[in-house]
């Protein structure tokens, strides 16, 4: 697809030789191969500190028995397997780092995936100004199973192994003799570039209508209609700002995509060095918008995280000795009173116990009628 200009291996020396050694991380000869490797493994370490703190919070405090709760979740266990394989430092042609370029292009697609189900979903939220029950199941089955789909493409070919500073999709396979990365080129496009631009623009068509209409209709409305404004708080500022997130981080990686499908032959150190900072970051900047959203905030406090801290401890080791299953004396963070049955779980039954003909409406009813039904449930309402 590219033809090669005369002078191609000394136009690719430095990126080549960084990190397809076969006995060292990288090439400690070269300062630019140091300066990428140990920029995207401090983000790397980064983010999964972050993912890994976020996550304890979500299950720590119960936020995953909300849809939004469990939308960030899965956003950020999403997240958790980027960081972890950029950690891999076995870039070379093995089995290790096949199966780690898969499994790093499944979490890049999930990841992806996650966030424009995030915006659909608000999307539904601000135009439609409706709740759908069972919309959280449609997008997990299209989530998991177009991603290992997709993912499970170039394994035709055999074209996992050594790329750049990672494993994932070669430039050609072992059978591309001729050197041209033909085929390489047309697995990236069709497994990577075409759905991550597709993914990119409709979020950015989303979004904008999400902000005019949040600005036009919910933002600064709290002295004329607080119950609209205290819906906003609820449902729509949670998620508001993981989208534009997406959007931000997406910029210096896709320049430097952009940059060698243009010049594939002179790899450029910045736009290299900015994508392995930012590409295994980004579930770090997930965890810091969900960590300082104002209601995470508030139970952040030293005091009252170890409060539930020893609640979910107590209420585990409850239930665990002798086989019993006593009740804590107070609530439990983890094991709420009382315990779900089985007929909890059953095709059709209410998402925790028994809920009353007003909770089970709120999912397709306007905003104002589902404010007053929220405050009548507020104990026991789970989206």
């Amino acid at each position: 697809m590219h033809p090669a200009p005369p002078n191609t291996s000394c136009n690719r020396t430095w990126l080549e030789g960084c990190f397809n050694l076969s006995n060292e991380d990288y090439n400690h000869n070269d300062s630019r191969c140091a300066a990428i490797f140990w920029s995207r493994t401090s983000s790397s370490v980064l983010s999964l500190v972050g993912c890994l703190f976020a996550a304890c919070i979500i299950i720590l405090y119960q936020k995953y028995r909300t849809l939004t709760g469990r939308l960030i979740l899965s956003l950020i266990v999403s997240s958790i397997i980027v960081p972890s394989c950029c950690l891999n430092r076995d870039i070379s042609r093995s089995l290790r780092c096949e199966i780690t370029g898969f499994v790093f292009q499944y979490g890049i697609l999930s990841q992806r995936l996650i966030v424009l189900s995030i915006s659909t979903y608000l999307y539904l939220l601000v135009i439609t100004e409706r709740r759908y029950r069972y919309l959280e199941y449609v997008f997990h089955a299209c989530i998991w199973t177009v991603a290992m789909a997709v993912s499970l493409v170039p394994f035709h070919d055999r074209l996992y192994g050594p790329a750049g500073d990672w494993c994932w999709i070669m430039e050609k396979s072992s059978s591309d003799n001729n050197g041209s990365g033909m085929k390489g080129d047309a697995y990236r496009f069709g497994c990577y570039y075409i759905p991550m631009i597709f993914i990119l623009l409709i979020e950015i068509i989303l979004y904008t209508f999400i902000v005019r209409k949040v600005r036009k209709e919910f933002v600064g409305v709290e002295a004329v209609n607080e119950e609209r404004f205290e819906w906003y708080k609820k449902y729509i500022r949670p998620l508001y700002y993981y989208p534009l997130m997406n959007i931000i981080l997406a910029i210096p990686t896709t320049a430097n995509r952009v940059q060698n499908l243009v010049n594939p032959y002179k790899p450029n150190f910045i736009l290299y060095l900015f994508h392995s900072i930012v590409f295994p970051i980004w579930g770090l900047c997930y965890s810091l918008l969900f960590l300082l959203d104002e209601d995470t905030r508030r139970l952040l406090r030293p005091l009252r995280l170890c409060r539930y801290a020893y609640r979910a401890a107590s209420s585990i080791n409850l239930r665990s000795r002798d086989g019993n299953v006593d009740e804590p004396p107070f609530p439990s963070p983890i094991f709420p009173s009382p315990v779900p049955s089985l007929s909890d779980f059953a095709v059709g039954a209410p998402l925790l116990g028994e809920h009353s003909s007003a909770q089970r409406s709120i999912y397709t009813t306007p905003v104002a009628s589902t404010v007053a039904m929220t405050s009548e449930v507020e104990g026991n309402y789970v989206e």
